[in-house]
């Protein structure tokens, strides 16, 4: 059973540094949270580590970028990390021929390859699969409208062909504002479904938290369970924390808020028992949830 808060101030003493989520958590893809940012500055005061982990699939710099635009400043974290980046590594370091990447997504996330495609590593295919020698999926082509069986022909030619398939985003969905858009975690899970091969790259997976545990060994802290992870998603965000051994703070705002926020004289209030049922349902252990980060 978890523990109820209304504030992270309510625990925030027991941690030396926290693994925290962005999208759900500190903005919604449109604005930031004002409460969540005052969260992190307090943490910060008391001279706690402050992690931001997304599994946004686009280089540091460009996500650094993006927050910065929503009001998430440098002085709010110690370390930024994106499954993006470590995705890229990944690519920048298995293709040392020239290798025709198949790539899902839209072309804003070709800055996932960095400095590949100038270096002429690495070739760009968007419209026949038949030419490539890998895919790499940031996301779906159009995140509103595609439908998980537009991909499936495709897809029986990627598993015919051997393909290996990246997935440089595990997240099922992200609410952008109010709208609900599907994200590369679904497309891969398919992929592997049908008897395909995935390499996912992101929470929950452990390739992520080792970079975090890297920065926090440089900055002495070597205390593993002094560390929380923060975040609105059962599957990536806690999952991960339980994989990794560390407490969780679930954040009911985010992704879970339509269907776990109710309203009783016109406040929000998380609906317990269905939150219970539904995080035994996932299979995962939560420590403590919090309607909003704050």
């Amino acid at each position: 059973m978890f523990h109820l808060i209304n504030t992270f101030s309510e625990i925030s003493n027991k941690y030396t540094s926290i693994i925290c989520d962005l999208w759900g958590c500190l903005h919604n893809g449109v604005k930031s949270f004002p409460e969540a940012l005052n969260a992190l500055e307090d943490f910060k005061a008391s001279n706690g580590k402050v992690i931001l982990v997304t599994n946004a699939p686009r280089p540091i710099a460009n996500v650094k970028d993006q927050i910065a635009s929503l009001g998430i400043k440098e002085h709010h974290y110690d370390m930024l990390l994106t499954s993006g980046d470590i995705t890229s590594d990944y690519i920048n370091i298995s293709c040392e021929n020239k290798s025709n990447i198949f790539h899902i997504g839209g072309k804003r996330h070709h800055s996932i390859y960095k400095n590949m495609i100038h270096e002429q590593r690495i070739s760009i295919e968007i419209d026949n699969i038949e030419f490539a020698d890998l895919i790499v999926c940031t996301e779906p082509f159009d995140p509103l409208r595609d439908q998980l069986s537009d991909y499936e022909s495709t897809f029986k030619i990627g598993i015919d062909k051997k393909l290996t398939l990246l997935c440089a985003n595990p997240d099922l969905v992200v609410d952008v504002g109010e709208t609900r858009e599907m994200c590369a975690g679904s497309l891969a899970s398919m992929y592997e479904n049908m008897g395909g091969k995935v390499i996912y790259f992101g929470k929950p997976y452990d390739n992520i938290y080792q970079e975090a545990y890297s920065f926090l060994t440089k900055a002495k802290v070597q205390e593993e369970e002094s560390i929380l992870c923060i975040g609105d998603g059962l599957n990536t965000d806690i999952r991960g924390a339980n994989n990794q051994k560390l407490d969780s703070l679930l954040v009911i705002g985010g992704l879970l808020k339509k269907k776990h926020l109710i309203e009783k004289r016109n406040v929000n209030v998380i609906d317990k028992r269905k939150l219970c049922q539904t995080i035994e349902n996932n299979k995962v252990h939560v420590d403590y949830v919090i309607k909003f980060f704050r």
